[in-house]
């Protein structure tokens, strides 16, 4: 199971790496960022899942978090 699991997650950051490198190319992020740098700090934010169940950060600050980084990424070159 563990390896089932891995191997999908594994499958699902290749996919979101290939979003990013598509967003790059298409030059809606700036072409000097790493997309695997990039897709790694996406990744990172949706993590906040156990921090919300756990009544660590509200929701809402999830959300303004990743608000920010999104308008950050995709801020115009």
């Amino acid at each position: 199971m563990h390896e089932q699991a891995r191997r999908g997650l594994v499958q699902g950051r290749a996919s979101v790496e290939q979003l990013v490198r598509r967003a790059i190319d298409d030059g809606h992020i700036d072409s000097d960022r790493d997309p695997a740098t990039e897709t790694n700090l996406l990744l990172a934010l949706t993590g906040f899942t156990p921090l919300i169940e756990l009544d660590v950060i509200e929701p809402q600050d999830a959300l303004a978090a990743i608000d920010v980084h999104l308008d950050r990424l995709f801020r115009s070159t």
